[in-house]
């Protein structure tokens, strides 16, 4: 039986369901508010949050099908869309990119599409949730930088309008991005706050997006995109707890990945050890505090963990061939 075509506009601006790819409010919502919930009887039952920041529109979408169908959407977005799929499978046909892009649950994956038409095309009886996250095409181009390969042909086909996947294949979420999309998901809409938080998740949230997308371009022989994935949130663990101290067992248990693993992925993905990356965090944070803070040699040395000052200074000169007093303004 060929599945029922329905174009989106029969349902999108109807019963305030708003179109995800779009940074303007629509019916029933109002910048940083929740949308609230809504059906959709020709497409199946629909139930959505929606979240408006300036430049990034959120929205979780939980979708009961209920016979074949494909949707189609026809209208422009100026919008690079990334979306993660929590559960179901759907097939979706932008304009302008090669390859059907198949999503099943547990991936995600970046779609640069200007034109905006595309046919999402899902079989009865999926529970789909997807959690969506469109960002407006200049914000995102000013986010990515130009500092990698991958970078680099996402801003040339940013400038000349040139549709885009981010990768070829779609890629494994890791628990700890599912972690931020349960916390986002809970978060409560109750002042200027909530909403700094809110908005910090899903910058964080695309932040290990983009980590993986970036990583897939790097020589990495022998990791899956699981583990470029875990390497990454690693990293990033990393640079908000590098002065705490750490055991190769212990970082093996955070990333869940074996030492041998760590310690070859970390250095094929990122071109240093582990432990020489948390060095360089340390003497950099070391020569911030030299520079711009009224604290003692001895302070800075005891912050560092450092049990004597002058063992503090030795591999401070080791590192930057200046001795720490040399960087006292």
């Amino acid at each position: 039986m060929a599945a029922a075509l329905i174009h989106s506009a029969d349902f999108i601006h109807a019963d305030s369901f708003p179109n995800p790819q779009l940074l303007r409010p629509q019916t029933g919502g109002t910048a940083g508010k929740k949308v609230g919930t809504g059906q959709g009887a020709k497409v199946g039952s629909l139930k959505f949050r929606s979240w408006l920041f300036p430049d990034i529109h959120v929205m979780n979408l939980h979708w009961q099908v209920d016979r074949d169908v494909s949707i189609v959407e026809e209208s422009r977005a100026d919008t690079v869309n990334i979306n993660f799929q929590m559960s179901g499978q759907m097939n979706t046909r932008f304009t302008g990119i090669a390859r059907e892009v198949g999503m099943k649950p547990h991936q995600h994956n970046l779609i640069f599409s200007p034109e905006g038409s595309f046919r999402n095309t899902v079989r009865a009886g999926e529970q789909v949730e997807m959690f969506h996250v469109s960002l407006r095409k200049k914000y995102f181009s000013e986010l990515i930088g130009c500092d990698d390969r991958w970078s680099e042909r996402a801003q040339e086909s940013l400038l000349k309008d040139r549709p885009f996947a981010g990768m070829d294949s779609n890629a494994p979420m890791t628990p700890y991005m599912q972690k931020l999309i349960g916390d986002i998901k809970q978060c409560g809409q109750s002042g200027p706050m909530q909403r700094l938080m809110l908005q910090s998740k899903v910058l964080e949230l695309v932040a290990l997006h983009l980590g993986q997308l970036q990583a897939g371009t790097s020589r990495a022989p022998g990791l899956t995109m699981a583990e470029i994935g875990r390497l990454n949130e690693l990293k990033a663990f990393l640079n908000v707890h590098f002065l705490e101290d750490f055991s190769l067992p212990q970082l093996s248990r955070l990333c869940l990945l074996n030492e041998f693993k760590l310690k070859k992925g970390f250095k094929d993905l990122f071109g240093t050890t582990v432990f020489a990356y948390l060095r360089k965090l340390r003497m950099d944070f070391a020569v911030n505090l030299l520079l711009d803070s009224s604290k003692s040699i001895d302070h800075i040395s005891d912050m560092l963990g450092y049990e004597h000052p002058q063992h503090f200074s030795t591999a401070f000169k080791r590192y930057h061939g200046s001795p720490p007093s040399s960087f006292r303004p």
